[in-house]
């Protein structure tokens, strides 16, 4: 399962090697509804077209809308972020800030939490959600009290080299291998669920594309099964449901080192040109 990292006395992004920080978010804090932080999608994280993967706001989307049920938790339990979901509604700038705002829907056996992601002029770019549970903790708060703020690590090249992705074609299947996901983990020491959801959106991207180029990522819905353990690579395996001319549904399955399912995504890609009309028309109604 995916874990919320923030700790009471402060917030994963202000360390500038955490996960978070390393994938372009900034400034997170508390606002009187709920909490906010901006993001830069980095450069390593364009793709050959030169516009932002989806997988890199899934990381922004998963620190967002875990982070709210961890700070209201009880003390002595730990939030688990049971599914993730991602819509992209406008074209997402491939510079400039974006701003992510969250806010809880319902708190009950399980916390339901929503956030809307605009760009620099306020106009939307998508829109997730979370449904997370409430379990005593196993352990000591794993969240260091004080967040360390060494240099961060210099990331280069692209998301493949950042990431340590390997591509292989298995009949209709494609698999993607993240070597070592050691190097991007949660407060935990598990790999970060936001990673998971993002590695899983790029096989479904690269699945995709190879058979029709003009589509996109337009959703990501992904559901934790169990915590990704570090020491051995992570598999995401991508299989069609439908490939089409105007959209596509894609299926992928995530797997730990010793071949147990551990994530389930759903994704659907559409064409770019419907989405800049919607973004266009937006533009439009808010002159």
């Amino acid at each position: 399962m995916s874990t919320a990292t923030a700790a009471r006395t402060g917030c994963m992004v202000e360390d500038r090697t955490s996960v978070e920080a390393r994938f372009g978010l900034r400034n997170c804090h508390r606002t009187t509804g709920g909490n906010r932080c901006t993001f830069r999608v980095p450069p390593w994280a364009l793709d050959r077209s030169g516009r932002p993967r989806v997988g890199a706001l899934m990381v922004l989307a998963d620190h967002i809308l875990g982070e709210l049920p961890y700070l209201n938790r009880a003390p002595g339990t730990w939030t688990l972020t049971g599914e993730l979901t991602l819509d992209i509604i406008n074209a997402v700038p491939p510079d400039g800030e974006l701003v992510a705002e969250a806010h809880i829907v319902f708190r009950g056996a399980e916390t339901f939490v929503e956030c809307h992601i605009t760009d620099r002029t306020g106009a939307i770019v998508a829109s997730g959600t979370t449904r997370s549970v409430t379990v005593a903790a196993a352990a000591a708060d794993p969240v260091a009290e004080t967040i360390a703020r060494g240099c961060p690590p210099t990331e280069t090249g692209d998301i493949d080299r950042v990431l340590g992705l390997g591509y292989r074609q298995s009949g209709d299947l494609l698999h993607v291998t993240m070597a070592d996901p050691g190097g991007w983990v949660n407060g935990f020491g598990i790999m970060h669920g936001g990673v998971s959801a993002c590695v899983t959106e790029v096989a479904a991207a690269e699945y995709i594309s190879a058979r029709n180029p003009d589509l996109h990522t337009a959703h990501v819905h992904t559901t934790y099964l169990r915590p990704v353990v570090v020491g051995s690579p992570y598999i995401a395996t991508a299989r069609s449901y439908h490939v089409g001319r105007s959209s596509a549904v894609v299926e992928v399955l995530g797997f730990g080192g010793r071949g147990e399912l551990c994530t389930v995504s759903t994704v659907t890609a559409r064409r770019l040109d419907s989405v800049e009309r919607a973004s266009t028309s937006t533009e439009k109604e808010t002159r």
